[in-house]
């Protein structure tokens, strides 16, 4: 889109204004060559890497390979099961896969290679695959009946050469009042200078489709595994298939894979940041880390890696949108392909193993207690302070209980999975909007507003003290693509989610443009305010201090900030009230008061406080919007979490004068 808005643009002086957001635009989006390429604007315009046929990636060189099964679909059927009983503890469910569903994933093979053939042949390419009827887990028009069929599933893989740096702030433990003192670390530390990233490792292996949730896909990937792939001949290509098995089109563009890649690489290098800033520094905690990294040299080619992709049946749920309507609960599993391929599958419990074996061995226990082998198991166990006397009927009761608990657990365990899934996300939400409210302030001049003097570096003030842009948009970027990636991955749709996808990877790369010309707007008002103040003290060296020069004094244009915000002078053209949020000296750079509606109160008591985040959260209450869009349930979820943290925050005298005072309470 960018290439051809470049491309209408007819005069020689219009192109040359125009170039340089195109080429930050391309470079955002993954699709500008890497440093030192000879391909230019138009070649990255004419191939910006999106899902399209083999045959076409393959005549614009992208390099595609693959590799092929090692071992077979009854050897896919015993893994899945093992890891069933392990990760269950032999509480698992049985027949959850046997023969009867690999004889249904071949069927449903043969039916999707004769689908792929009668649409290739009508045009449309072979884009199916052999589990196309395999959607998300939250699928509820999938089949009752199980069946696992092998897959080849698209990876984008990168090399790529890097340099990183990283910076955090450092806490320190203060021995003597047991308090962890915070200070920003001076000077970023150095973490790598061209170092590589392989595609050989995880990170850098991007799963190129949005027909299963991400854990599924994920699960063909592995350590080692494209180095093994062959190229994938021009006839297999033509064919859309390898060995009987279809290949699934790469549906991702090359560009938006590229943006998890480096968030994938760059969580990598926060966890090494953190080590060895620990190491170095002595700092007992970190927080804030934050990993900049530098490209130097970046290379992709797509690989399709093996997997046994396994759908069935266990248990029931409510249908989504009805009332009592009662469907099977479908799951998707995906088992590697290859002789180290791992299982990426939920683990199932069975309720009614959990309920025996609950109850055999509470009851056991009971009757151990109050019999002859009293004397030496519960010593042996150290459960004699534990176990009381117990009678027969007492035991048996116990363990009847006992077991009944247990099968509950067993049957609640998908939907307490769930809850917790939902709370850790809304936990998450909580930690980024938490932190980049802070940030957001402080760039935003909060260092200016507290009079430290940062005003005289406009760097500093563009950005506030300890604030940061690229780390802004860092927590903003993550933040999306968590959302993209864990928000019920149960009701997983494919469509829905490639278009959420592809709208998050555009206005990222919109949101560094505007980044980009709003910091250089605060660093001219920073620039502007120090040659104001420069003068005045200039004006002062030479004058003294005068009622009569009042009037030079440099003004705040509506930013709060200075040494005489604030101060509301009568007849000096100074407001009570500053764009900033201070009233006659009481600070609301996190927009606190103004969350609660009382950003135009002279005077706010506790009662005042109080009243507001009452009559505030009746309105916006997640309760209040259970009926509404699942965007606008988002938007009242977010807005109720800051109300509880401004009022929070400002309920505590301590905390909310510190917070009047403008610096920030935590």
């Amino acid at each position: 889109m960018l290439g051809i808005v470049l491309r209408c643009i007819q005069s020689t002086s219009s192109r040359e204004v125009a170039a340089p957001l195109v080429q930050v635009a391309w470079a955002a989006l993954g699709w500008r060559a890497a440093a030192g390429s000879e391909r230019g604007y138009a070649a990255a315009c004419e191939h910006p890497a999106s899902g399209t046929s083999l045959k076409a990636l393959l005549d614009r060189g992208v390099p595609v390979s693959v590799l092929e099964f090692e071992i077979s679909a009854t050897e896919a059927v015993r893994r899945f099961n093992e890891y069933q009983r392990t990760a269950c503890m032999g509480l698992h469910a049985h027949s959850l896969l046997d023969s009867k569903a690999i004889a249904s994933g071949a069927a449903a093979s043969a039916a999707a290679r004769s689908a792929s053939s009668s649409s290739s042949s009508s045009g449309s390419g072979a884009s199916t695959t052999s589990a196309a009827s395999m959607k998300g887990s939250g699928d509820s028009s999938g089949s009752a009946k199980s069946s696992i069929a092998p897959a080849y599933l698209p990876f984008w893989v990168f090399d790529a050469e890097f340099s990183a740096e990283a910076r955090a702030c450092l806490g320190f433990k203060d021995e003597k009042t047991k308090e962890v003192v915070w200070k920003e670390q001076s000077d970023p530390m150095q973490l790598s200078s061209g170092a590589t990233a392989a595609g050989d490792t995880e990170p850098m292996q991007v799963y190129a489709s949005y027909q299963h949730v991400r854990e599924v896909g994920n699960g063909a990937a592995g350590a080692g595994l494209p180095g093994r792939a062959r190229p994938l001949t021009a006839a297999e290509a033509a064919a859309g298939e390898v060995g009987g098995v279809a290949l699934t089109q790469p549906a991702m563009r090359q560009g938006l894979a590229w943006a998890l890649a480096v968030r994938a690489l760059t969580q990598a290098q926060v966890v090494e940041a953190e080590a060895r800033t620990k190491a170095a520094t002595g700092a007992t905690d970190l927080k804030e880390v934050h990993v900049a990294l530098q490209l130097h040299r970046r290379s992709a080619r797509l690989v399709y890696l093996p997997a046994y992709i396994a759908v069935y049946v266990y248990g029931t749920r409510y249908k989504q949108g009805t009332s009592g309507v009662i469907l099977p609960q479908v799951f998707t599993a995906a088992i590697g392909g290859t002789r180290t391929g791992r299982v990426q599958a939920p683990q199932h419990v069975s309720p009614t193993k959990a309920s025996l074996g609950t109850g055999g061995l509470v009851g056991g226990l009971g009757l151990m207690a109050g019999g002859d082998l009293s004397g030496w198991l519960p010593p042996l166990l150290g459960l004699e302070p534990l176990l009381p006397q117990l009678g027969a009927v007492e035991a048996l009761t116990l363990a009847a209980l006992a077991a009944s608990g247990a099968g509950m657990w067993a049957h609640q365990r998908p939907a307490n999975q769930r809850s917790v899934h939902v709370s850790q996300q809304v936990r998450a939400d909580y930690e980024f909007y938490k932190q980049y409210d802070r940030h957001e302030a402080l760039g935003s001049g909060a260092g200016v507003n507290a009079g430290t003097g940062a005003f005289k570096d406009p760097e500093k003030a563009a950005r506030g003290a300890g604030g940061n842009e690229e780390y802004m948009l860092w927590l903003w970027a993550d933040a999306d693509w968590r959302r993209w990636e864990h928000d019920e991955p149960w009701n997983w749709d494919e469509e829905e989610r490639r278009k959420w996808a592809e709208d998050l990877w555009r206005k990222q790369a919109l949101r560094r443009l505007e980044r980009q010309r709003y910091v250089a707007k605060m660093e001219a008002e920073a620039a502007r305010r120090a040659e104001e103040e420069e003068a005045e003290e200039r004006r002062e060296r030479l004058y003294g201090s005068s009622a009569r020069f009042a009037h030079h004094r440099p003004r705040d244009h509506g930013r709060g900030s200075g040494p005489y915000a604030g101060e509301g002078e009568e007849g000096g053209g100074y407001s009570g009230i500053s764009g900033g949020g201070r009233r006659r000296g009481r600070s609301d750079f996190l927009g606190y008061y103004r969350v609660l509606g009382l950003q135009d109160a002279e005077a706010v008591s506790s009662e005042d406080i109080k009243a507001a985040f009452k009559q505030q959260a009746l309105l916006l209450h997640p309760d209040k919007h259970v009926g509404a869009e699942g965007e606008a349930q988002r938007k009242a979820l977010v807005q109720f979490q800051k109300l509880q943290i401004a009022y929070d925050t400002l309920k505590d005298a301590e905390k909310r004068r510190l917070y009047d005072r403008g610096q920030f309470v935590e």
